[in-house]
């Protein structure tokens, strides 16, 4: 099993076209709406949302900001994979790649306004290759694709994405990822499981990452700013008090604009990157 100070909850974006982005979640993903007003839409499983959809009118395309590389969700089997898998192949949805990381096997798709996705389902912790410093060195290899779609059922009317699936992880787009994999280790106390010259992968207790972040868009984009679209923040739920209020006094001494509640708390890293923290009591 996992263990980890913390979970992720879900990743809330900025969006120009809102009932376009809400359409694309429910038909493509299988996402249930669970609360909707003019400007807001949550979506989810069961009763837990993954994805928060805000109308905003900034016009600056979400490639040309730092923030989501692509949030991840993570689906409870391999059965589960493949029964989506299916869903994209027999709808023609268009895929950015599927690829067979060893500890994982994910598949890569972007939302109607480019913010990236993930959807992945993880293999056996036994499976995974940790090395004795904990680190967890990840491959990037084709996925089984064929495989993969023959695991499938036949699928009984619209999909549905499974209760069980939530947020696996977030990979942000930075502008220098040493300094951003630094940033977090010392605001959220995660660490370095797997690390290169543009990018590193970092995770709180034995997962392989809750957080990854990564330089390819270069040096030249803009700093977010609230509103902005794209990524308006992602989420880490707290059960334990003292473990929120801790990673609170962190923030306050590495972070910039942390506002403070009793139950939720924010913090904004050096590219204008909003972390929400909450306390589930």
């Amino acid at each position: 099993m996992y263990q980890s100070a913390f979970e992720l909850g879900h990743v809330a974006l900025n969006v120009r076209n809102l009932d376009l982005q809400s359409q694309y979640y429910q038909q493509v993903l299988g996402l249930s709406v669970l609360h909707q007003d003019e400007t807001q839409i949550d979506l989810g499983v069961g009763n837990t949302v993954l994805v928060r959809l805000i109308q905003t009118e900034e016009l600056l395309d979400v490639a040309g900001s730092y923030g989501l590389y692509h949030l991840a969700i993570l689906l409870p089997s391999r059965e589960a994979l493949a029964q989506i898998f299916k869903h994209f192949v027999d709808n023609s949805v268009p895929l950015i790649g599927a690829s067979d990381h060893d500890y994982s096997e994910a598949i890569y798709l972007e939302d109607t306004e480019g913010n990236g996705i993930e959807i992945y389902r993880d293999r056996p912790v036994s499976e995974w290759d940790i090395r004795e410093d904990g680190r967890i060195i990840g491959t990037t290899e084709a996925m089984d694709a064929e495989g993969l779609y023959r695991l499938a059922t036949p699928l009984e009317g619209l999909y549905k994405m499974p209760e069980g699936s939530r947020m696996g992880h977030v990979h942000l787009s930075v502008r220098k990822s040493s300094i951003s994999s630094e940033f977090y280790q010392n605001v959220l106390q995660v660490q370095d499981k797997f690390s290169v010259r543009s990018a590193s992968w970092l995770a709180s207790g034995n997962y392989h990452h809750h957080l990854a972040v990564n330089e390819w868009g270069g040096q030249g984009l803009t700093t977010r700013t609230e509103g902005m679209r794209g990524l308006a923040y992602y989420t880490v739920h707290f059960k334990d008090e003292q473990l929120y209020r801790d990673t609170i006094e962190r923030a306050k001494r590495f972070a910039k604009d942390v506002e403070i509640g009793e139950q939720e708390a924010s913090f904004t890293d050096l590219d204008g990157i909003k972390t929400r923290l909450v306390l589930n009591r």
